[in-house]
């Protein structure tokens, strides 16, 4: 370790533990991640009027309420440009790669998540200092029923493998089979003449582009995509009621997944007295409207129980925005907000994502940092709150963030970015060193074999990564290329941290 490495280790230590000791003087707080499902920063009307000048196509005043509140981030990414390996990495504060059983995301609910038993995760530092702790929503991270589709009555694995006190999950949202909710682990069913069933394709309400994707299965015989925002809304309502109000007593943590808003697109008629369905150009659109809502009735039910005012709310995405819908964008709509890319690609609009945190006293009100983070970094910073130590040669990709919410910090955190895409023609690689990015394209998407840097961006001067100010043939930095495809190999390969 060279001198500078340690004494930026010894200043973290010694930050932490100032931060840890005031933490545990105080009381500690209850802790909400919402995590949306395909929302890129051109969804959130805050950020479209910023860019544009314009009113939004989709105003989304509660989202837009939590910026005024709280922390915006303009430089988070998710984990990956999708949302499979995302969620391991949220759970685990490691980049996807790290996860050698399924290194691009676990894509079926019977796959092993691998994850260990004795593996760190959100759910169970939260655990461990003592806190209620809940997952609603898409689950989206296999191990369901280790094994036996036979029965798909109860789960054996998902979110009660990680020490959730309270869960309803969907184990891959509304967008595949199974087409059931559990709570508890236990199938609940939708009516009281449920069944399962094999779902046929016209009731999942994918359209018609979807039938050969082999999209029917099994389910609840009453099953409707449009009900899955209602059903994890009312419920997440109900736990912070419950909870809340036993708050200073016993915090509580919750892991909010929405299905919102994923294909196929199916709105709840309304939410929380707001009429949702058709209420934009489009239904994606009413599908940011209905999240919108949901975040809307959790913050409702923390001001009701008097939780709010202790409580860390964090709003992100799993990965960047749709761009595919036409109506919103005859109307002006870019889900990308003016960056390259979308869902599923390596360029910014692939995984460059609103990161909001909202801590009333904590964090500054309309506050703003330029630090890039990464979603997965909230395991540290959820480490650092609630004062339980993390082992940092196992969590190797997640920084602690609560020297930058209560701006005590403007240094960067991460000294590597990596990003990863299942764009079917590539490039499927990128790493970022301060403000330059290198895209990487291999052989296939399974693997590194035959790496090659295809494009070299420095986001400084060029965020939207247009093409005519590539670096890649600047011989100037020729060095700077290789170095980067060098580290980028050896992280993947030899592991290390991508932290400073």
């Amino acid at each position: 370790m060279n001198p500078s490495t340690l004494i930026n280790k010894i200043c973290f230590l010694i930050l932490f533990a100032g931060l840890g000791s005031l933490l545990s003087a105080q009381e500690q707080p209850n802790v909400v991640i919402v995590m949306a499902d395909d929302i890129g920063l051109g969804d959130i009307g805050f950020y479209h009027k910023e860019r544009t000048g314009k009113a939004p196509v989709v105003p989304t005043p509660n989202i837009d309420e939590l910026i005024a509140n709280g922390m915006r981030f303009s430089d988070a990414h998710s984990p990956a440009s999708l949302c499979a390996p995302t969620r391991y990495s949220m759970m685990t504060g490691n980049y996807p790669y790290r996860n050698t059983n399924s290194p691009w995301g676990v894509w079926s609910p019977l796959t092993n998540d691998g994850i260990d038993d004795d593996s760190t995760t959100l759910s169970r530092i939260a655990k461990k200092a003592g806190y209620n702790t809940s997952f609603f929503g898409k689950w989206g991270l296999g191990g369901v029923w280790n094994g036996a589709p036979e029965d798909y009555s109860k789960t054996e694995g998902g979110a009660q493998k990680f020490d959730f006190d309270y869960s309803i999950e969907l184990p891959q949202g509304i967008q595949n089979k199974p087409y059931v909710y559990y709570e508890n682990g236990t199938w609940m069913k939708l009516k009281t003449d449920s069944e399962l069933v094999h779902i046929p394709f016209e009731q999942t309400e994918y359209d018609e582009g979807n039938r050969n994707r082999g999209r029917d299965g099994i389910g609840d015989s009453n099953w409707n995509p449009s009900l899955a925002g209602p059903i994890l809304a009312n419920k997440a309502v109900n736990y912070i009621e419950q909870q809340g109000k036993n708050s200073a007593k016993n915090p509580f943590f919750m892991y909010y997944c929405s299905q919102a808003v994923h294909v196929p697109h199916s709105p709840s008629e309304s939410l929380d007295g707001k009429k949702i369905k058709g209420s934009t150009p489009g239904n994606h659109g009413d599908m940011i409207a209905e999240l919108d809502a949901q975040v809307g009735m959790m913050i409702k039910a923390l001001k009701k129980t008097g939780a709010y005012k202790n409580t860390l709310f964090v709003f992100t995405s799993d990965n960047g925005g749709l761009n595919h819908d036409k109506a919103l964008k005859d109307a002006g709509h870019d889900s990308s907000n003016g960056l390259s890319g979308k869902k599923a690609s390596i360029y910014e609009g692939g995984h460059r994502v609103p990161f909001i945190a909202v801590w009333p006293e904590k964090i500054a009100k309309n506050s703003e940092s330029h630090v890039p983070i990464v979603g997965q970094d909230m395991v540290s910073t959820l480490s650092a709150i609630v004062n339980v130590p993390i082992d940092d040669s196992k969590v190797l990709d997640s920084a602690n963030l609560l020297p930058i919410f209560q701006q005590k910090s403007t240094e960067p955190l991460h000294k590597y970015l990596m990003h990863r895409s299942q764009d079917v023609k590539g490039p499927f690689h990128a790493i970022r060193e301060g403000n330059f990015k290198l895209i990487m394209i291999a052989d296939s998407k399974k693997n590194l074999k035959g790496l090659k840097a295809i494009e070299l961006y420095d986001l400084k001067d060029n965020v939207q990564e247009k093409k005519n100010k590539n670096l890649i043939n600047e011989p100037g930095q020729a060095e700077r290329i290789q170095k980067m495809q060098e580290t980028y190999l050896d992280l993947n390969t030899n592991g290390g941290t991508t932290l400073f």
